[in-house]
């Protein structure tokens, strides 16, 4: 339970930090896009700032979350920041939620809840081999360089979605270095073993394509990659390098399936919220469209 109540308090606070980074963002010409220069112009913005200070509260909270539990509990809690960043979003611009925004949220909750419900997920091993590491860091890794690398050849809704799923990528790796991090911490050892200086590269990687995503696009394009991708990473690679017992087989794969699906279900209806639509495209017309949008922007 106290895993449970510390990944709630996480999503929410990455919810309001995507939000205010979000905003943040759109403001920066898209040429800094992937580029540590992006960064650096948002540290003179006061919003991003603000958005930054809730996604470090986010990450430690989450790190207690991990510290006490295993992360195909932790990370599939940490994903509903979605069904609680878009209603903050229209909170935010005085719009009201619809009933197909009521519908997601409730989908995204039902199928993470029935989901943890029949996983059962518990802890595994604490200091699993380098072997073990390798075998599911490096696929990742080249998945996000592959996307990375077509992303910069597009624009708008294309390269939004293309860079939320590298962040969500990252930070389905970051979450399970981070537990593996705490632990060498609380053994007393952090700084004299890898995990903790991969967290901190990895860490970079997922801030830069996050905010770049954010930049391309509203949170409808790039939130949706990031919320399905980074616990299904986590929870993979938990399983297959931590050894977490996750129950994966015979009826329970299926009713773990089907939650998958309802959970998917609601990230496509706040994905293609007509409210979050019209929103982003007001705004994007009050300060002219960002070069190199073109076409593909929102209708």
């Amino acid at each position: 339970m106290i895993a449970v109540v510390f990944a709630l308090a996480a999503a929410a606070a990455f919810a309001g930090a995507a939000i205010l980074q979000q905003e943040a963002t759109q403001s920066i010409p898209t040429e800094d896009s992937l580029r540590l220069k992006l960064i650096i112009d948002l540290l003179r913005r006061p919003r991003w700032l603000a958005g930054i200070g809730l996604l470090l509260c986010g990450y430690g909270l989450q790190a207690l979350a991990l510290a006490n539990g295993p992360v195909a509990l932790v990370q599939p809690i940490v994903a509903t920041e979605i069904a609680l960043a878009i209603p903050l979003g229209m909170l935010r611009r005085r719009r009201r939620a619809v009933g197909r925004d009521w519908l997601g949220i409730f989908c995204v909750l039902a199928g993470v809840s029935l989901f943890l419900l029949v996983a059962a997920p518990a802890s595994g091993i604490a200091e699993p081999g380098m072997r073990s590491w390798l075998a599911s860091l490096v696929p990742v890794a080249g998945c996000a360089l592959v996307m990375v690398s077509i992303a910069r050849k597009k624009a708008g809704p294309r390269r939004a979605m293309l860079l939320g799923a590298t962040a969500g990528l990252a930070f389905g790796v970051l979450s399970v270095l981070t537990k593996a991090a705490t632990y060498e911490i609380g053994q007393g050892r952090g700084f004299s073993t890898w995990p903790l200086y991969a967290v901190i590269g990895v860490g970079i990687l997922a801030l830069v394509t996050s905010q770049s995503a954010y930049q391309a696009g509203p949170l409808a394009y790039s939130m949706p990659f990031i919320a399905l991708l980074e616990p299904i990473v986590a929870v993979l690679i938990g399983d297959t390098v931590l050894k977490e017992q996750v129950r994966l087989a015979g009826p329970h794969l299926a009713a773990e399936a089907i939650s998958a699906a309802i959970a998917s279900v609601g990230i496509v209806l706040l994905a293609t919220s007509p409210t979050v639509l019209q929103i982003y495209a007001e705004h994007r017309d009050a300060r002219g469209a960002p070069p190199g949008e073109g076409g593909d922007g929102p209708a």
